[in-house]
């Protein structure tokens, strides 16, 4: 048998080898899109995870009352959260009210000492002993101890207690702000005045 030069042969051959590496390379890229695509989901899944726990984190008034016949309301929370619990020393609130068209306020942080609260404890736990908690955990509810006493800028004496409301006919609002970004605004109405009544 006489041997014979195929010249298509080659042709062939070369365009085996140029397919397999062109299904190499496509299967490296489509390797390398997956991944960009897996990468890119999950970011975007933490991303929304964070942005709902952040935006169910909220604290929710369940009630309030007069604490004293001066000047502090005792009310009641709860710590809502589909994220982590906080520090409660991060946690601020703002009482303020408005009377003649002066605006009156206090400020501070949950658990800062007032002289006129069960040993200095101004926020504990429902159904636990009055001891300051380090950090509010979620689905628990706390007494706090609201003093509208004497505070910053234009506190003076009484003003926005409940006596002081009471006697001036005028609103209190009480805000708590997290550390996060989130605040809640109760109002607080005094309609008779005394020692235990609802604070509405």
């Amino acid at each position: 048998m006489e041997k014979q030069n195929d010249p298509f042969a080659q042709v062939g051959l070369g365009a085996m080898i140029l397919f397999i590496g062109i299904i190499i390379a496509v299967s490296s890229s489509m390797y390398v899109m997956i991944n960009q695509l897996e990468r890119i989901s999950q970011s975007a899944e933490e991303t929304v995870s964070i942005a709902t726990n952040e935006g169910h984190t909220q604290v929710v008034f369940i009630g309030g009352w007069i604490d004293d016949a001066y000047d502090d309301y005792l009310i009641m929370i709860e710590y809502q959260s589909l994220g982590k619990n906080v520090q409660t020393d991060e946690v601020g609130w703002v009482l303020w009210c408005e009377h003649n068209d002066q605006i009156f306020r206090r400020m501070g942080y949950l658990g800062d000492t007032v002289n006129s609260a069960p040993n200095g404890v101004t926020i504990w736990e429902v159904g636990e002993d009055i001891a300051l908690p380090t950090e509010l955990i979620s689905g628990k509810r706390y007494f706090v101890i609201v003093d509208g006493g004497t505070g910053t800028g234009n506190g003076a004496g009484r003003a926005c207690g409940p006596e002081w409301i009471f006697d001036n006919g005028v609103t209190a609002y009480y805000s708590i702000y997290l550390p996060n970004g989130g605040h809640t605004t109760q109002e607080f109405r005094v309609n008779v005045f005394e020692v235990g009544e609802s604070v509405t």
